[in-house]
């Protein structure tokens, strides 16, 4: 009993481990953005300067923010605030 208890601790634990974003350090992706990678500031990057289109930005009120996240949007490619970079 104590055997099927511990591993139903650790399978839940595991599951809540890989359904929270993670940021990993020293990463060359922005964990900002959560479909694409886009290099983190410096230097400050336009949608100009990037191929990506309509990608989700995270936002303070999002659920599934990354553990640790604390800058959003650092590029501003969500000019207007609704969690899509580079619409236009």
């Amino acid at each position: 009993m104590v055997l099927l208890i511990a591993s139903l601790v650790a399978s839940i634990q595991m599951s809540i481990f890989l359904t929270v974003p993670q940021i990993a350090v020293g990463s060359e992706c922005d964990p900002a953005y959560a479909e694409v990678c886009i290099p983190p500031a410096p230097p400050d990057l336009d949608c100009g300067d990037i191929t990506q289109r309509r990608f989700r930005v995270y936002l303070p009120t999002d659920s599934d923010v990354p553990a640790g996240l604390t800058e959003f949007d650092p590029h501003g490619f969500d000019g207007d605030d609704d969690g899509i970079g580079c619409e236009r």
